[in-house]
């Protein structure tokens, strides 16, 4: 399959501090790709490099060929990539629906989504969204009503409406119950194929469900990369981080 995300020697640095450390990473379309590692090791600042949060000192990002190395975050995600928070960003004073209108179009004016939104393609856009969340019985809900996995629930919902060809998770199963994070697992293994995930996870129960391939880094560069019982049978991997149990929960 094609390489839709590709880094290539990519660094953040603070001064003399490299974050990210000549990070090379590459993503076929349709891949479920975990991206493990303890606090520290790069994850989250790299997702900030692929979306424009922050930007690259050096190297290069290409998504779907085109290189978007220090394009603003809005330019990027008109391009087709979506990004999901660890902390949850709905409107808690609107309701699911009205959150999903106004997260419909790339127009920056929420009104407009919503009158979008009401049209044919919209409801229909609306109907799938809602049925591979699972939220159809809460649409007249407050987004403040919600529980903790129906509000990571919608924050999902909200960036698939979009439909993005590159989804970028930071711990979406973060506070979850057991019965939540199952629920998750089957909503990303619906996704796969007709999108690309990039997922930052803890959890690895939840990880040794959902992955295609597994990056783990350590201090901005990649460890080890490749299915979990590779990964996690590697002798590097289990001298810098395992011990002999093999992966953890490790934060």
């Amino acid at each position: 399959m094609a390489v839709i995300l590709d880094l290539q020697d990519v660094t953040k640095a603070y001064d003399e501090y490299k974050v990210v450390d000549g990070f090379n990473f590459q993503v076929e379309e349709g891949e479920l790709r975990c991206l493990l590692g303890p606090n520290g090791a790069g994850k989250t600042t790299t997702i900030d490099l692929i979306t424009g949060r922050q930007k690259a000192t050096s190297g290069t990002i290409m998504f779907k060929g085109r290189d978007i190395t220090g394009q603003r975050e809005d330019k990027i995600a008109k391009q087709g990539v979506g990004r999901k928070f660890q902390v949850p960003a709905v409107f808690k004073e609107l309701t699911v629906r009205e959150n999903f209108q106004v997260a419909f179009s790339k127009n920056t004016d929420p009104f407009h989504n919503m009158i979008r939104l009401g049209r044919r393609d919209g409801r229909e856009r609306l109907r799938q969204v809602v049925e591979i969340v699972g939220l159809q019985e809460r649409l007249e809900e407050q987004g403040g009503n919600l529980s903790h996995g129906e509000t990571q629930w919608l924050e999902i919902g909200m960036v698939l409406t979009q439909n993005p060809q590159l989804l970028l998770m930071d711990e979406p199963t973060a506070g979850m119950t057991e019965q939540e994070t199952q629920q998750t697992s089957e909503i990303f293994n619906r996704l796969k194929g007709e999108h690309t995930l990039v997922v930052v996870e803890h959890d690895m129960a939840f990880v040794r469900e959902i992955a295609d391939v597994i990056t783990l880094m350590h201090l901005g560069k990649t460890l080890a990369e490749g299915p979990m019982e590779i990964v996690e049978n590697d002798p590097k991997v289990r001298e810098v981080y395992l011990g002999t149990e093999g992966i953890t929960d490790a934060a």
